[in-house]
């Protein structure tokens, strides 16, 4: 068995274990990939597909794969199944090609994304901390994610609004880290209003985003509300759909890569505004239809 000069055993291919092969696989793009999608692998290699991980790659069959697939449907949403299968697919292809998986998923589940009312939005910060205070403003009045408003300085923002271009995210060591957006959908300008740039530029509170989202979860039991600090931003993305926003614009500023992905968050319209819209479209109906057909 040869040893090159950087200490890795040149095993072949087929002889890999499957975790083997995760571990190579994280190695080759370790310098390409996001912290947390190093990190994503890293887990993944640990904790998912436990029958298979040990096998050599020579020994793993379409039928094996199918039988591994079963066992986390039984533990896990139907999302989190495809996840796992996609990143399977991805290694065998470079490490065992020759293994053509045709692998059956469950069924889809219909994923139910909440939108907070107004009223909601408005009692969250009355009863907020001053130092969760700011992160509902920014994440319910600019959009901004945990990861955003964590890694925000005061030099982020203008008169206008703020400028997002990093995130704070965890390493493949666990460990908190501001780094640039995954994507460029990520670097975007979101405006606010004078109050809000205000208060987060005044803002000296130094938190991770778990911690926004512990802080978070002990509020949301005293007000009596069940959402999680991320449907803040879906409350944003719903009020500039209602309002009549462009979605390509509302995309842009909300830093979502793509329209499908907005249409999912306000497909669930805001709930305090139903009523509102059923009386606008019988006036459109009464105004453009039957005023002609009289």
């Amino acid at each position: 068995m040869h040893v090159p000069s950087g200490g890795r055993v040149n095993i072949p291919y087929p002889d890999l274990t499957l975790r083997e092969a995760y571990k190579r696989y994280i190695d080759s793009h370790r310098n390409e990939w996001s912290p947390s999608t190093v990190r994503e692998y890293t887990n993944a290699s640990k904790r998912e597909l436990p029958s298979l991980m040990p096998m050599k790659l020579k020994n793993i069959t379409p039928e094996l794969v199918q039988a591994a697939i079963n066992e986390e449907a039984a533990a896990h949403s139907p999302k989190t199944v495809r996840d796992t299968h996609g990143r399977l697919h991805k290694v065998l292809k470079m490490y065992a090609p020759s293994i053509h998986l045709n692998t059956d998923f469950p069924k889809k589940k219909k994923t139910e994304i909440y939108v907070p009312t107004t009223d909601e939005v408005i009692k969250a910060l009355e009863h907020a901390t001053p130092a969760l205070r700011v992160p509902i403003l920014l994440a319910s009045q600019g959009s901004l994610r945990r990861s955003e408003i964590c890694a925000l300085t005061p030099d982020d923002f203008t008169d206008f609004g703020v400028h997002i271009k990093k995130a704070m995210v965890k390493n493949d060591n666990n460990e908190w880290v501001i780094k640039q957006p995954k994507t460029t959908a990520g670097y975007r300008f979101c405006p606010l209003p004078p109050d809000v740039i205000r208060e987060a530029k005044e803002y000296r509170y130094i938190y991770n985003p778990d911690q926004i989202e512990n802080r978070w979860q002990r509020l949301k039991g005293k007000i009596d509300v069940d959402f999680r600090f991320h449907a803040f931003r879906h409350y944003w993305a719903s009020l500039m759909h209602a309002k009549g926003l462009p979605d390509h614009y509302i995309m842009a500023t909300g830093g979502w890569s793509s329209i499908q992905i907005l249409h999912n968050v306000y497909a669930h319209t805001m709930r305090d505004k139903v009523p509102e819209f059923n009386n606008q479209i019988v006036e459109i109906i009464t105004k453009e239809f039957f005023s002609r057909a009289k």
